[in-house]
């Protein structure tokens, strides 16, 4: 068995389920945007948490996907004052949607 994984936006939604070893692991939801450009893996502990810790001993990885890399709108815009062309930065929301995430199945 594999949980239920919700997508939107940036944030994955895993869903609450029982397991053999653990008991019943509630429902995360996990916000990937400070990861964009990543390979993401993420793995139950063995207090029904969830980590993405790549530094530490894991019970069961959950799933793994690549986070897009952020994508930068660039406008520019005539300054009020000066009338100089300054050129404006902004950082699009990360969107997971269409992203393959490779889940595996759970300890029985």
């Amino acid at each position: 068995m594999t949980p239920k994984i919700i997508v939107k936006g940036s944030k994955l939604t895993i869903g609450a389920f029982e397991c053999k070893a653990l008991g019943k692991v509630s429902q995360k939801t996990i916000d990937l945007e400070d990861q964009a450009g990543e390979y993401v893996r993420i793995w139950l502990e063995k207090d029904g948490t969830y980590s993405t810790d790549k530094h530490k001993d894991h019970f069961w990885q959950v799933a793994e996907l690549a986070v897009p890399v952020r994508q930068i709108n660039v406008t520019m815009e005539q300054d009020p004052e000066t009338g100089e062309q300054v050129e404006t930065w902004t950082a699009v929301p990360l969107d997971l949607e269409g992203v393959e995430i490779r889940t595996f199945e759970l300890p029985k």
